[in-house]
């Protein structure tokens, strides 16, 4: 599936999950360019309940379970909730921060239609990958703590095979070596070099027996 047909498919996706009304309105609430300048006491209105539906919807809020959206410091998927919480902080970045919000954005709407939209095996397994590669770029756009990426990775990983057929996906945050047999360069990537900088991509396996699916892309 190439990148043309990827962005048709989360456009018709997002179409047919979203009320184009409510859609209208958080667009109007997040456009950028100039905006009236407002004294400090005004009332502002609230988000209205279908704006506040729908941004919940875009992260995931209504399939994400309490044991991700109610973790807490010592449960094994809290760095998951925190990496969900710094995605929701970026979609409401405005302004300084754009490239990130617009990588953000980018994101959010692949894990939609990798969770929620109907395809075969094969489309899953590919979406799912290119969601992968997004995750890295937001990674490093919006400048997020290693650590908290390094963890959320794997959980990540694991939510999204959930969703797979005979394949399971795999981080490769803890490995720092190029191995030709399970990696492959990421543009911009030093050619000749072996230490890994950082990862681009998750790594796909036959769940059965373990060989390698897709490559995970790294950057040397």
């Amino acid at each position: 599936m190439d990148d043309d047909r990827i962005k048709k498919a989360v456009l018709g996706a997002i179409e047919k999950s979203v009320d184009a009304h409510e859609l209208a309105e958080v667009v109007r609430a997040f456009a950028r360019g100039p905006r009236p300048t407002l004294p400090e006491t005004a009332d502002l209105p609230a988000p209205t309940a279908g704006a506040q539906r729908l941004l919940t919807r875009i992260v995931l809020g209504d399939i994400l379970d309490d044991s991700i959206l109610a973790a807490r410091p010592q449960d094994r998927t809290f760095a998951l909730r925190l990496f969900f919480g710094e995605l929701s902080r970026l979609l409401a970045t405005d302004g300084e921060d754009g490239s990130a919000a617009d990588a953000a954005f980018t994101l959010a709407s692949g894990l939609n239609f990798f969770f929620r939209a109907p395809m075969d095996a094969e489309s899953k397994m590919r979406m799912g990958f290119a969601v992968s590669r997004q995750l890295y770029v937001v990674a490093h756009a919006a400048h997020l703590d290693p650590e908290l990426v390094g963890k959320a990775a794997p959980l990540l990983a694991a939510l999204m095979t959930n969703e797979l057929e005979r394949l399971k996906f795999e981080s490769v945050d803890h490995v720092k070596v190029f191995d030709s047999q399970v990696h492959e360069r990421a543009p911009g990537s030093d050619p000749t070099a072996f230490n890994v900088v950082r990862p681009a991509s998750f790594l796909c396996r036959v769940a059965a027996n373990g060989a390698v699916k897709i490559k995970a892309e790294v950057i040397t």
